[in-house]
Formats: C-alpha cells, sequence, structure tokens
C-alpha cells in the first residue's frame, strides 16, 4: 500500500506577528498557499524568514501559524521530555538581534520520533540556522525531515555551511530531506549536459551580484560566472542531497524574482529557481511529483513561492 507524503520548503518573508490590514491581509494569504498544498495530505513543511527579537518571539510566530493552517509544529528536545518548538534561530551576534529563524511543521497525522529533534542555531557554523526532526510519516520506518536557510552574502560561506548541512544525513540507517531557501543554484545537468538552472545572472550588473557569482581574477573584465559550489558538493555520492525538480526532470519553473521592493523596482537578479527540496538518494528514488505553487495570492503572499515535492515512502525498505 502506497504511503504519500509530501514535503515543501516555504520562505514567508520576515513574517512576525501581523499587526497592520496589510501584514494581516498578507498573512491570510501565506495561510491560505500553505492550507491548500497540505488539505487532505499527509507531509511536512520547511519554513524560512520567521521574525523575531528573541526566541519566544518567533515561538509565539510559529504556533500562530500553525494552528492556523492546521499544522503541528512541536517535539521533544534531544536529551530530556519537554516540548519545545522545532524552531531553530540565527545568532545573535550576526545581527542587532535575533532576527531571523528556521521551523518545521507537520500534518497532525503524523508523529515525531521522540527526542530526535535537532536545533542547529546560527554562529559559527550557519549564518541563519538548520532543524531536524525524525517523523513517523507512515513509511515502513521513520525519516528525517530538516528546514535550512543559506548564507545570502558569500558563495564560500554557502560551501562551507552545505558541509555542515550535509553532516546532518550523513547516517545511512536513515533516509531524510531538507527544504531550504539556498540562495545559489543549482548544478544538475539535463540528460543532454545543459543545465537545469540557467546561469540567471549573465549581461547583469549591479551590487547585489558580487554575492552570487564568481570573477577571475586573472581576467577582470570577463563575464563573472554562478557560483554553484555548494550544490556540487552536496550532490555527491556517496552520502548526497539531492534536488528533486532536476531528478524528475519537471519543467523548469521561477521561485522568486516576482515581488517587488519598497520603490516598485523588481528583484535585480530576476527570476530564480532558489528554493528547493533535497533528498538522500533512496529516499529521492520514490519521488513521483515536484510543484511549484503559483496564483495571484501566492505570489502577492510572500517573496518566494512554495514548493512541494511528493514521495511515497512504502518504496523505501525496512531496513537499510
Amino acid at each position: 500500500m502506497a504511503a504519500e507524503f509530501r514535503f515543501g520548503t516555504y520562505n514567508l518573508f520576515n513574517l512576525g506577528i501581523p499587526r497592520t490590514a496589510e501584514a494581516k491581509e498578507r498573512y491570510g494569504r501565506l495561510v491560505e498557499t500553505v492550507s491548500e498544498a497540505f488539505r487532505d495530505r499527509r507531509g511536512a513543511l520547511a519554513v524560512q524568514e520567521i521574525t523575531g527579537d528573541r526566541r519566544i518571539d518567533a515561538s509565539q510566530v510559529l504556533r500562530m501559524f500553525a494552528d492556523d493552517t492546521g499544522l503541528v509544529a512541536q517535539a521533544s528536545r534531544p536529551r530530556g521530555r519537554r516540548i519545545i518548538p522545532a524552531l531553530a534561530s540565527q545568532h545573535p551576534g550576526t545581527c542587532d538581534s535575533v532576527r531571523f529563524h528556521v521551523a518545521l511543521l507537520w500534518t497532525p497525522d503524523v508523529e515525531a520520533v521522540p527526542r530526535t529533534l535537532r536545533r542547529y542555531d546560527g554562529g559559527v557554523d550557519l549564518w541563519h540556522g538548520m532543524v531536524t526532526v525524525m517523523l513517523d510519516a507512515g513509511g515502513p520506518r521513520p525519516t528525517k525531515w530538516g528546514a535550512y536557510h543559506a548564507n545570502p552574502f558569500s558563495p564560500v560561506r554557502r560551501l562551507e555551511e552545505a558541509r555542515r548541512v550535509l553532516s546532518a544525513f550523513q547516517n545511512e540507517d536513515e533516509q531524510g530531506a531538507i527544504g531550504a531557501d539556498w540562495n545559489s543554484l543549482d548544478a544538475s545537468r539535463r540528460a543532454d549536459g545543459s543545465r537545469y538552472d540557467e546561469d540567471r545572472y549573465a549581461g547583469q550588473r549591479h551590487r547585489k551580484l558580487r554575492f552570487q557569482v564568481d570573477f577571475d581574477p586573472a581576467h577582470p573584465d570577463a563575464p563573472p560566472v554562478a557560483n554553484r559550489d555548494a550544490a556540487v558538493f552536496l550532490s555527491q555520492e556517496p552520502g548526497g542531497l539531492h534536488d528533486i525538480a532536476p531528478l524528475l526532470d519537471v519543467p523548469w519553473e521561477a521561485t522568486c524574482g516576482h515581488w517587488p521592493d519598497e520603490q516598485g523596482r523588481l528583484d535585480p537578479f530576476g527570476p530564480g529557481r532558489i528554493d528547493t527540496v533535497r533528498a538522500t538518494l533512496r529516499l529521492a528514488r520514490t519521488a513521483y511529483a515536484h510543484t511549484t505553487h503559483h496564483g495571484p495570492d501566492a505570489e502577492a503572499a510572500s517573496d518566494h513561492l512554495l514548493v512541494t515535492t511528493d514521495y511515497d515512502l512504502s518504496l523505501l525498505p525496512a531496513t537499510q
């Protein structure tokens, strides 16, 4: 019998407690987008950019969002019985306060395995943070799921963070996936050798470009090229994490680039695909669908779109 499971990733764009009419309207769109995607489905969701000056503030936002979407976001600590939110926080040393947080939520018919919650707060290893938990999701054995948000400013740091992300998925007895705003392009190629994600930066010239590309010191006038080092590292076997969209060879779709800033200017990078789900190889092979959730409400809810991937967990072996 199939054990269908949906896993998604969604950057919620500076989501705090909505206090203005405009913020409440946008919040309602976020709730509707997630509720529709997980209606009558078993699954879990990775989110980024929950905001709060303290962890307790972000936890309040997470509880509100979980209640309004009908999801669950609490698990037991790795050592102890206290129930805490599945949330990791940016290190206070990286900004004026603990501003950004990542979190995991799941549907009520899914059980978190006790004492498997791991919170990797930002600091030495990570700019934002990462959280993982083992879920009893209906397959032959529990699987690991995670949320992460990559460094937006440094290709070098993104590669170092990729090493830390991959370290959380190196137990050969575990299969799992992580949803993230990777803040960079994937490196996968199609069967004909072409890039699944073309170099979106070709021909661009603006201040933010330096955070995404490599320049050739020997030829400073040469066009810069997209830095994909983190993606190359993550996908190496054995023990890699694989982007589901190119693996299934679904039509390319942007997950960001549609959102105007406060002056009405669009993203200088243009349309891009930086929100993806990466899975261990055995879990990736059970994936059968990948969806980017478009629509007027979704595009007005956040500067990123919700992305979901669907799996048949019954195809996983009962033992490694």
